[in-house]
């Protein structure tokens, strides 16, 4: 029985110290990642909110608020949730009459272009209104330059704002390897294509852009021509959709 025990004893401080070494290692790995890739996965689960919401909007002409209706556009990945929090801002502030379109996944980025231009219209005849305002992020973004560029919206659009958006590409893009990754690379087509047209002056652009955002590499990137630049600086990529610090910088460019 003593041997039994002493036996147990023995497995078990081995246990605890493989345990305690496994921990240091899982420490020491994690602690090696760089900071901004840190707080960008541990800010992850705060988008949560954004899968309780329907895929589809329905288009009612809404309360006239003394403003352009307001259109949300996500990003990669994302959903027309992902502006729930924004928008609930907004209306808390006086500004009720939003829309968010949602895109469905394996679009391509001229099919999404296509579909917002749709949407803008859809807009403007439900409200019987003239222009509406933009407020895009990420992809969203590139979207909706490509929507103004190439579909006839641009009369249309007051106001354009985009949040952290790869208007020049990304050489994060580089880590994936789909079609519309590969159109986010800054040696693209689409990057080239996009940028042959400057965003027409009676358009405000306003570009927010964050140093700390890794998947705008380089930062600078965010920034589309002839837009005035927002630093949003240490936001991450999804700061701007959940804090209210963006929501504020938004509102205040918007009126």
């Amino acid at each position: 029985m003593a041997d039994m025990a002493h036996m147990f004893k023995t497995v078990g401080k081995a246990i605890a110290a493989a345990g305690v070494w496994t921990g240091g290692k899982i420490a020491e790995g994690y602690n090696a990642i760089d900071p901004d890739v840190r707080r960008h996965i541990a800010q992850v689960p705060l988008l949560s909110y954004s899968l309780f919401v329907s895929r589809k909007e329905k288009i009612d002409p809404g309360v006239d608020d003394g403003h352009p209706p307001l259109i949300f556009v996500h990003g990669l990945g994302g959903n027309r949730g992902n502006f729930l929090l924004m928008a609930g801002y907004f209306r808390f502030m006086g500004r009720r009459r939003s829309y968010k379109i949602h895109f469905d996944p394996g679009q391509s980025m001229d099919d999404m272009a296509t579909a917002l231009a749709s949407f803008v219209r859809q807009v403007k005849k439900a409200t019987g209104q003239s222009q509406v305002e933009i407020v895009a992020h990420s992809l969203g973004g590139v979207v909706a330059r490509l929507a103004v560029n190439e579909h006839r919206i641009a009369p249309s659009v007051k106001t354009l704002i985009t949040l952290g958006s790869p208007h020049h590409g990304t050489y994060a893009a580089r880590y994936a390897n789909t079609d519309t990754t590969r159109n986010l690379r800054p040696d693209s087509d689409m990057i080239a294509r996009l940028n042959t047209k400057p965003l027409p002056k009676h358009i405000r652009g306003i570009s927010f852009f964050s140093s700390n955002d890794v998947f705008i590499l380089p930062a600078d990137s965010a920034v589309a021509e002839g837009t005035e630049a927002i630093d949003m600086t240490p936001f991450t990529h999804y700061s701007y959709l959940f804090s209210p610090t963006s929501w504020q910088r938004v509102w205040a460019a918007l009126v």
